[in-house]
């Protein structure tokens, strides 16, 4: 992430300013073009400085054009030259800057990354004794609602702080997983059949008929999945489809769409384009994750009735 914010600043800086050389260049080719002032040609019998008289205006004019041909050639190499040599030093400054402008950056990002494990493994703790204690309490029927309603925010509780490990893993490198051969059309199958009851709608799907086994990291690729699937269920309306290639994955559902402005940063971690509906923001940061640590890519086109994603292994 760093690396490509500090190349970034690298190739705006380096394009403003060959844009700038560019046109600086130019003005002075044409002002020295134009600013020269014509002399007047010679008498019959007068000598130029090359020794050689001119009889004709016609001899003189061709003199004249070619000096200024000259002229112009050995500017624009003039120009060039002090054009790269600027190149080059810029180039050189503002690699180093920007190095020294991204580096607190990343000493902030860090930080953070860190304060976000150390978090998470304290608050596991706690509220693996909270809920063990509302398993043991002894409550009225009268109460039992107010017993449901905790241990629905333990558990969302739980899950933040389990998606926030597994980001801190992540982050460390600790979180690889072996690629291993299994029947994805079944467990593409099974998966459906976890997320239809929570859909009022129906899940179409479209397996593979050319191949039923894959070479896949099996709990990446499948947590992306039950990602994907609980997005779709929470924002489609009627209808999801999840399509299965040879090498990738789509699910697509209608309803409510994605605009334009939040399609770079939903994959950014605590981003919700929707603030009132229940969520992190951390399950499309985690597929994204597991997606770059095994060399996939994750897209999401939305348009007005659609929204698709596509996983390409």
């Amino acid at each position: 992430m760093f690396k490509k914010l500090r190349n970034r600043i690298i190739i705006t800086t380096m394009a403003t300013t060959t844009a700038v050389l560019i046109l600086a260049g130019t003005i002075i080719m044409l002002f020295s073009s134009t600013m020269r002032p014509e002399p007047e040609p010679p008498r019959n019998g007068i000598t130029i400085s090359i020794n050689e008289p001119f009889f004709d205006d016609q001899a003189f004019n061709d003199y004249i054009k070619n000096d200024r041909e000259e002229g112009n050639s050995r500017l624009l190499i003039t120009l060039i030259c002090v054009g790269l040599l600027i190149e080059i030093g810029t180039f050189c400054i503002v690699y180093y800057l920007s190095q020294k402008i991204v580096e607190p950056v990343k000493d902030t990002y860090d930080k953070q990354k860190l304060f976000i494990a150390n978090a998470s493994h304290e608050l596991k703790t706690p509220l693996a004794v909270i809920e063990a204690n509302i398993e043991a309490l002894d409550v009225s029927k009268a109460n039992e609602k107010w017993k449901r309603n905790i241990e629905h925010e333990v558990t969302h509780a739980n899950k933040l702080v389990l998606d926030l490990l597994q980001l801190a893993k992540m982050d460390a490198g600790n979180n690889n997983s072996t690629p291993e051969k299994f029947d994805l059309n079944k467990e593409i199958k099974n998966h459906i059949e976890l997320f239809k009851p929570k859909f009022s709608g129906t899940i179409t799907y479209k397996p593979n008929t050319k191949s039923k086994t894959f070479l896949l990291p099996k709990q990446n690729i499948l947590q992306i999945l039950d990602i994907l699937l609980d997005n779709a269920t929470k924002y489609g309306h009627k209808k999801i489809t999840v399509v299965l290639n040879d090498d990738s994955i789509k699910v697509t559902n209608d309803g409510t769409t994605i605009p334009k402005k939040d399609l770079d940063k939903i994959f950014d971690r605590f981003y919700q384009t929707d603030k009132t509906r229940e969520g992190s923001g951390l399950g499309l940061a985690i597929a994204s994750a597991l997606c770059t640590q095994n060399n996939w890519q994750i897209k999401a086109d939305s348009n007005k009735s659609t929204t698709k994603f596509t996983i390409q292994f």
